[in-house]
């Protein structure tokens, strides 16, 4: 890890199956670290129309869609024109049955479905050359086209949360140990029509002395700004709760006195970007004591 802390129906069944698409099946692989079992579920990029062999319907019950429909059935905007898989996901499953998982679909159901504030840097001087034209002063899409999200994982089953005044040891995370198991998911990724990148990523690593996770979203808006929303998860080696520390860090480009290759790298401009926003909180599974 770079960042070191950021670190079948049957044949008469009429209705399309995920199961049964035109796309090879996902690949999955599990790793076991006391109470916890970690899934990374790895898939194709979506396409751009269904996928079942036999076409979605207005008939076709929510289970039996296809990614792309059921895409199309939960998100109110389009989905990102460069890379997004819905079948790609990371997983954290204690032994008594609760999971914390992240995955696309969930982190894009986060995205404000309403105007976002943020224009192209060129967005100036295009109002100003239009600027009798009605309707010209305003340039930005009927949703958050940069796709930001503040999805901090889904929890189901038996966990809960609880307040804590607890966090997570980045400088014990510095030390070198043993890589146990490791893995690196991406969720989305778009170029923003050459204007920049968002990219939702999730990262595993589990050690002798516990289990991280980050997961990151990043913004690049060429010429406007930085931002990263981290939500970091931390186990240590025999618990059955996980630490969670979510931030958003961002600041303006030209606030920045790094060159280029440091601000698009999120690996490491997240280490210059002030925090605007912090939420820290333990995620506990139920039956457990807190400690």
């Amino acid at each position: 890890m770079k960042d070191q802390t950021s670190m079948s129906q049957s044949p008469t069944d009429t209705k399309a199956d995920p199961t049964e698409t035109k796309t090879d099946p996902p690949d999955s692989e599990d790793f076991t670290f006391g109470d916890w079992t970690v899934r990374v579920t790895k898939s194709h990029i979506m396409g751009s129309q269904c996928e079942a062999e036999e076409t979605c319907t207005a008939d076709t019950t929510p289970e039996h869609l296809c990614n792309f429909c059921r895409y199309e059935e939960s998100c109110p905007f389009p989905h990102c024109q460069t890379w997004c898989s819905l079948t790609t996901l990371l997983q954290l499953r204690h032994r008594e049955g609760g999971t914390i998982t992240f995955c696309a679909l969930d982190a894009l159901r986060c995205v404000n479905p309403k105007e976002s504030s943020l224009q192209v840097a060129h967005a100036a001087v295009w109002r100003e050359a239009r600027a009798d034209c009605q309707g010209a002063q305003k340039v930005v899409e009927p949703y958050d086209w940069t796709y930001t999200t503040n999805f901090r994982g889904t929890l189901a089953g038996a966990l809960r949360t609880e307040a804590t005044t607890e966090r997570i040891d980045l400088d014990k995370l510095k030390v070198r140990e043993e890589i146990k198991f490791y893995s690196e998911v991406y969720l989305y990724d778009d170029e923003l029509d050459d204007n920049g990148c968002t990219r939702c990523v999730a990262k595993v690593r589990v050690m002798p002395s516990g289990i991280f996770v980050v997961f990151r979203h990043y913004l690049r808006v060429d010429q406007v700004l930085v931002r990263i929303n981290d939500t970091r998860l931390y186990s240590p080696a025999g618990a059955s709760h996980f630490l969670r520390e979510s931030s958003t860090r961002q600041a303006a480009i030209s606030d920045l006195r790094v060159p280029a290759s440091v601000y698009t790298n999120p690996d490491i401009v997240w280490q210059h970007l002030p925090v605007v926003e912090e939420t820290v909180d333990k995620i506990c599974a139920a039956g457990s004591a807190s400690v």
